[in-house]
């Protein structure tokens, strides 16, 4: 269940488990935000969880350093898969608070992976990366091939990955990452290898 760009024009050949399993996603993202919205695993802090967890779809796609990530590329390491756009402002607001979870937990496995659905790629992501110092890894999803796989049409979303892979939560919307309530559900997601 990989995503790639197939031809110049940016033809996308997806698998149609890979868009089924996304549909479910987010069926599961909006249906569990009701449902659990006062599970008290959350601590208050307002996402689904999913029990048991399933495969991420896989991707390939440019850093804006310049180099190319896959899902792959992050396993062995939690990851904050965050789906964002400059023109988002709900997302600009969330994204200091990402810079401080990024750096408070790095260094026990765990890593944000920022998916910018900006058309216009790196013109319009480096300004914004530059200006608020983030140091996590960005990826540019120009033709939103891997947003809509992941049902990300509505931003920001997020979605926390176990370290083989497995989305075992996601919430849409701006959250305080670097909030009480977030902190208390990281230290509980995230364990020693």
């Amino acid at each position: 269940m990989k995503i790639t760009t197939s031809s110049p024009r940016g033809v996308t050949r997806i698998a149609i488990n890979t868009a089924v399993a996304c549909a479910m996603i987010m069926a599961s993202v909006a249906i569990t935000s009701i449902a659990r919205a006062h599970d008290p695993a959350l601590h208050g802090f307002n996402m689904s969880t999913f029990d048991p967890p399933f495969p991420a779809p896989d991707f390939d796609l440019p850093v804006l350093s310049g180099d190319s990530a896959t899902l792959e590329t992050y396993k062995g390491e939690f990851v904050l898969l965050n789906f964002w756009a400059t023109w988002c402002p709900p997302c600009l607001e969330e994204m200091p608070y990402i810079e401080e979870v990024y750096q408070k937990y790095k260094d026990r496995g765990f890593t944000v992976v920022a998916i910018s659905s900006d058309e216009e790629g790196e013109t319009a992501v480096a300004p914004f990366i530059e200006k608020l110092s983030l140091t996590f890894p960005v990826l540019l999803d120009t033709d939103k091939a891997v947003s809509s796989v992941y049902g990300a049409h509505n931003l920001p979303m997020s979605f926390i990955l176990n370290r083989d892979g497995e989305v075992i939560a996601g919430a849409v919307g701006e959250r305080n990452w670097s909030g009480e309530e977030a902190l208390s559900v990281l230290d509980e997601i995230i364990t020693p290898q």
